[in-house]
């Protein structure tokens, strides 16, 4: 008769405590005793425990610097039990600790002599668990910025990240991918494993190709010009096209060098196939395609966009008429999804680790297709309980447990 109650009191117990090891506190105790806040005081404990950064946010641009969040969800804590956040790496500047509306939050400090080189920020305390806590700072040396004009960095991190990028950068890569960021800011990076590349300063390189129609415009280099716009970080050499193939090719002699190019419909159909060979191979197969990405056709051109892992040569070839009218029925189904998205959600991007290096199913080997990786920037972030919460939680528990065996105390008397 007893057994069952028993059982599920341990059940009870159990389940809670299973909860407060998932979303607890690290258990890490840090020594604050000899710091003192920003304005001299000392702290009101003489130890602190490491809080988990439930977000981060990163603001970049074209700088080495860049401007870092660390987000706590929810929670409170009183001044006799300080909370610590572990920050990034590097030299820090200019800590502000704020709530989610702006208003400061203090007392607040940091573990070291100068907040240059320390590694924690203490948290006095937070009262109001229903507002986040934002702790900011900029890092020095953080982007870094090649010799051939392309910043570039990899986040690589178990929780999510929010990388808002600066308005005058309008295209960034990720994963290799190209996102337009003209009208949205940024990327969020669910996971997070993401390698995030932009120009420093993009230069548009044209290149010209002539369409003769007759052996006498071919002799004498006449027909009809079409411009095709590059932006890469590394030389464009010149172009050989054949018209008979819907086809052209030009050298790389540059590893990693990334290729965007504006090419008229006129000239070449959309979608594009692009292979990578040797100097001289002249006979294409498909184990040389390599991966491509097109994104912002419009009735007039498309855009293409590579990377050259090694030095070779890159043929482009066009689509039959038949291919290109099954892609724009492919787009604008997709155009009607999004605005019927963009209906219920506020989006920007939203690129998950599993999608990194991954192949779109349904599209022609060794294709991105940018669309699919455009997806709304919801909130991912649910509350994590704090200790107080779970304190409750364990008193409750144990006036019903009390409660319960007081019962059956009483029954065995009677």
């Amino acid at each position: 008769m007893y057994k069952p109650i028993f059982y599920g009191i341990f059940t009870i117990l159990l389940v809670f405590s299973i909860n407060s090891q998932v979303y607890g506190e690290p258990n890490e105790q840090i020594d604050i005793s000899e710091y003192y806040d920003i304005d001299g005081q000392e702290f009101a404990a003489s130890f602190g425990y490491v809080k988990e950064t439930q977000k981060l946010i990163f603001e970049i641009g074209r700088d080495t610097t860049v401007h870092v969040k660390h987000i706590i969800i929810g929670g409170a804590w009183g001044p006799d039990e300080p909370k610590l956040i572990k920050m990034l790496p590097g030299k820090h500047s200019n800590l502000e600790v704020t709530d989610e509306d702006g208003d400061y939050l203090r007392p607040i400090g940091f573990t070291g002599k100068t907040f240059e080189e320390s590694e924690y920020i203490i948290l006095g305390q937070k009262a109001a668990k229903n507002y986040d806590l934002h702790a900011e700072y900029d890092l020095e040396n953080f982007l870094e910025l090649n010799d051939n004009g392309l910043w570039s960095k990899h986040f690589d991190f178990d929780h999510d990240v929010e990388i808002h990028i600066k308005d005058d950068v309008e295209l960034i890569f990720a994963n290799n991918r190209p996102i337009d960021v003209s009208n949205n800011a940024g990327v969020n990076c669910i996971g997070c494993d993401i390698q995030i590349e932009f120009f420093d300063k993009p230069e548009i390189i044209t290149k010209k190709i002539i369409r003769s129609e007759t052996k006498l415009e071919e002799i004498s280099n006449t027909g009809e010009e079409f411009i095709l716009e590059f932006l890469s970080d590394g030389k464009i050499n010149e172009l050989n096209y054949i018209k008979e193939l819907d086809y052209f090719s030009f050298d790389v002699n540059q590893k990693n060098q990334i290729f965007v190019i504006k090419i008229p419909l006129e000239l070449l159909l959309s979608p594009y196939h692009v292979y990578l060979t040797e100097d001289d191979q002249e006979i294409l197969v498909e184990s040389d395609q390599i991966r491509k990405s097109e994104y912002g056709q419009t009735d007039t051109h498309a855009n293409l966009s590579f990377k050259a892992p090694k030095e070779g040569f890159i043929h482009i070839v066009g689509s039959t008429e038949m291919e290109h009218q099954k892609l724009i029925t492919k787009l604008q189904k997709r155009m009607d999804q999004s605005v019927e998205t963009e209906k219920e959600n506020k989006s920007i991007f939203d690129i998950a680790r599993d999608q990194a290096g991954n192949e779109i199913k349904d599209e022609p080997a060794g294709e991105d297709n940018v669309n699919d990786l455009y997806q709304n920037w919801e909130e991912n972030s649910s509350n994590v309980d704090s200790n107080e919460d779970n304190t409750i939680i364990f008193i409750i528990v144990g006036v019903i447990a009390v409660i319960i065996i007081g019962i059956i105390i009483k029954l065995k008397k009677n």
